[in-house]
């Protein structure tokens, strides 16, 4: 059993008149890393000030000594912004029971300066857990109120967290899904980012997005994030945002997550990618306007849609509601995978991409142990194999007719020949 930690605490009060001037010096800071807004309402911000002037506690705050020895609130910062807005006269809606602090006299403006607002100061007992004391501590403060899934991811500190953050603030895909609530788009990019990271797109096997796993997620990459996986991760997101776009503000965020694993689906296994942003905008359309066609409750389908349709986009709008489940992203991804390919015909890659030894001798001996490409020569072991239809674009390792057996800078030619064509065509 691990020894008991015993934090390093202090009990002390400020004045309410100082207060004010604590923020203008930057001695007490909100760390929105993890905290929330100012999202009292007026009226709770009125109540509050009420308690103040008829001299009723407020409670305790919990303070941490930071690096910067500021108080950083763990436990109290609405109660320290209203205070601030009050002593500001920002608080709107005051009635005639509360006095605006500009127009209180002097003796009253004295009285309500004095009030004692205590705080326990804490401070880490060890400099090497100090990050995760402070969200530990934090998380079981607000035990007691309704902290929100995404305030809770919120709270934790490391590399994903870092990561999630700044592109929920930074990618243009976001600013298409409207106006952030408590954190709402960095829980969403934190839960793509889960299921990325941690999810089987060969066999369609995906985490649950519940709490623990999202938090299990955090703590697995808290000291690094793999450069390849968040690479593709980015273009998969730069894929959604350059399709569909303008269509996002119209998206409920489980719709997201689903055309999410569809992109990443197809960008992993299927062949021919050329167009896919074109292609993924004219599916997008296609497919909500099926899925908005009519509501769940509806038993037949609207004019112009067949049974199977409906029953299949009616599948998957019972699948949605369960939204976070592993089985409801595997059914989702799958309806949406068979619209596609039967919008779009989906030519899955080779999953063997790299020939083997024999097949490599086989081609070795066809061309004679020489290259195609410059006429000279092979070395077996330093040879490479070359698909002359490419990979991407559906071309089969075992078909060998269409393979063959470069120099390594020929193969590096022969590929910079065949990308400058492609960007011709393109034009």
């Amino acid at each position: 059993m691990p020894r008991q930690t015993v934090p390093d605490i202090d009990f002390d009060h400020f004045a309410l008149g100082e207060i004010q001037e604590l923020f203008d010096n930057d001695k007490i800071f909100i760390n929105e890393s993890y905290q929330r807004g100012d999202i009292w309402k007026d009226r709770q911000k009125i109540e509050l000030i009420k308690s103040i002037d008829q001299r009723y506690s407020i409670g305790v705050l919990v303070l941490f000594i930071n690096e910067k020895d500021q108080y950083e609130i763990l436990d109290g910062q609405q109660r320290l912004l209203t205070i601030k807005s009050y002593l500001s006269d920002e608080i709107k809606g005051i009635d005639d029971d509360l006095t605006k602090y500009s127009e209180l006299s002097r003796r009253d403006k004295l009285q309500i300066d004095a009030y004692s607002v205590y705080y326990l100061k804490l401070k880490s007992h060890d400099p090497e857990t100090k990050e995760e004391d402070i969200v530990q501590t934090f998380l079981r403060l607000q035990e007691g109120t309704p902290l929100n899934k995404a305030e809770k991811l919120n709270a934790h500190r490391g590399e994903f967290k870092n990561v999630f953050k700044d592109i929920a603030i930074t990618h243009p895909l976001f600013k298409f899904l409207g106006t952030e609530r408590r954190f709402r788009f960095r829980q969403l990019a934190a839960e793509l980012m889960t299921l990325e990271f941690e999810g089987d797109f060969d066999n369609l096997i995906f985490p649950s997005l519940d709490i623990h796993t999202l938090t299990g997620t955090i703590k697995k990459y808290e000291k690094k994030v793999p450069k390849r996986q968040l690479k593709f991760f980015k273009g998969n997101l730069d894929y959604m945002h350059n399709s569909i776009n303008m269509l996002l503000g119209a998206f409920k965020i489980r719709d997201v997550i689903s055309f999410y694993l569809l992109i990443s689906y197809l960008r992993k296994k299927r062949a021919g990618n050329n167009n896919l942003n074109t292609e993924l905008s004219a599916f997008a359309k296609e497919f909500m306007c099926n899925l908005n066609k009519f509501s769940i409750y509806d038993l037949k389908p609207p004019r112009g849609m067949t049974k199977k349709e409906f029953d299949t986009y009616k599948s998957y709008k019972t699948e949605s509601k369960l939204m976070t489940t592993p089985a409801s992203f595997k059914t989702r991804l799958e309806i949406m995978i068979s619209e596609f390919d039967r919008l779009l015909p989906i030519i899955e890659k080779d999953p063997e991409r790299l020939h083997n030894e024999e097949q490599r001798r086989i081609l070795f001996f066809r061309q004679r142990g020489i290259c195609p490409e410059c006429s000279k020569s092979l070395d077996f072991k330093k040879a490479e194999a070359h698909h002359v239809i490419h990979h991407s674009k559906g071309g089969i390792t075992d078909d060998l007719e269409h393979s063959v057996l470069l120099h390594t800078n020929c193969h590096k030619r022969v590929h910079k020949r065949e990308k400058k064509k492609q960007t011709k065509l393109d034009i």
